[in-house]
């Protein structure tokens, strides 16, 4: 079960939070951007100054995009791309060193998400250590820093999106800044879709290429609700969980599902699972599973005549001889023995056991 982000330390005097401005109206909308220094990005956002100090941003293996301004500009009065769009993303790995301070935040709204290592968030109303697994949404115009932590430096994507509907997400993702730091379990979409944004805009900033980017926001924002959704939930227990687990293996004999698939699917990992499934079964997963393929096994073999090999891929082994190797260490018996103590006394007298059996 994830844990929340653990604040750090509260400041007595807090911030008076300024008020989110979100594109109404595109119409209105202006932007100027420039790097006052190779360390200061100052943004003049429909005439109100914000100024950005960045920390070191070459990393190895690091990956930025942003949009041009003027892109940026003419996109937020598409109907299709005003309503949510992200500007400006990349993946730090490993990123020690790195600091961002905004004094008066971003006009965009910020996603945070660590894949890996430690972050340190600092907001107006407390400090917050970020793990793996935990994202933060940080809304325009208010004060923010974060930093990778010393000793374990964070590796993390960030995107800055805006739009029409960017509030309505931040309301609903956060309880309404409630909770700006939201820890849920790792999930291999969460890199995809961020990944999917890069790989949209790597390959070019054309009308089409934008229109996918803002759908690929959408899919991102909406996957983290459904894990917030999950983890509001009440819990399920470590032993519903198992049950749950074999109840798949009784329905999967036949395909290749593997133990880190069946971990994945009840929200485990590899290791938790097998330490709670042994406690539950007596026996490791494999174990367990290879038990229950060969008794699937054993009741093709007493009720039909197909064919050995074709019963092992039955119940999931594409190698025959290792199943015939698996069976006799686990019943005694090679297949065809076992299928012989079913067959009337003259059927089984009259029928050899072939070599490979």
């Amino acid at each position: 079960m994830k844990t929340r982000p653990r604040k750090l330390s509260s400041q007595s005097a807090a911030k008076p939070r300024l008020r989110v401005l979100p594109v109404r109206d595109p119409s209105v909308f202006s932007l100027e951007a420039y790097m006052a220094d190779p360390k200061t990005r100052v943004f003049n956002f429909n005439g109100r100054p914000l100024v950005s100090v960045l920390g070191r941003e070459d990393f190895p293996g690091e990956r930025i995009f942003k949009l041009p301004t003027k892109l940026v500009e003419s996109s937020s009065r598409q109907p299709l791309t005003s309503a949510l769009l992200p500007c400006r993303l990349g993946y730090f790995p490993r990123a020690k060193g790195q600091k961002v301070s905004r004094s008066n935040g971003d006009w965009e709204f910020t996603l945070l998400y660590c894949l890996d290592g430690v972050g340190v968030l600092d907001l107006s109303q407390a400090k917050y250590r970020i793990t793996r697994g935990t994202f933060a949404l940080l809304r325009p115009f208010e004060f923010h820093a974060y930093a990778a932590d010393a000793d374990h430096p964070w590796s993390y994507y960030w995107i800055h999106f805006h739009g029409t509907v960017a509030q309505q997400y931040y309301d609903l993702l956060t309880g309404g800044g409630k909770d700006v730091c939201v820890p849920v379990e790792s999930d291999l979409r969460f890199v995809e879709n961020f990944e999917k944004i890069l790989g949209i805009f790597e390959e070019g900033q054309a009308y089409k290429n934008l229109v996918q980017a803002s759908a690929a926001m959408h899919q991102l924002l909406g996957d983290l609700f459904g894990q917030i959704c999950k983890r509001s939930a009440p819990q399920e227990s470590a032993e519903a969980r198992i049950e749950r687990t074999i109840a798949m293996m009784r329905k999967n004999f036949g395909t290749h599902v593997t133990i880190h698939e069946l971990a994945a699917s009840v929200g485990m990992s590899h290791a938790h699972f097998t330490l709670q499934f042994r406690k539950y079964t007596g026996l490791s997963p494999r174990s367990f599973f290879n038990r229950k393929r060969i008794a699937k096994a054993c009741e093709y073999l007493a009720t039909t005549d197909a064919k050995v090999e074709n019963i092992a891929r039955l119940v999931g082994y594409d190698d025959p001889f290792y199943f015939c190797r698996l069976f006799k260490q686990i019943t005694q018996k090679t297949p065809t023995l076992y299928r012989r103590s079913f067959l009337p006394p003259s059927n089984a007298a009259g029928r050899a056991e072939p070599p490979d059996a």
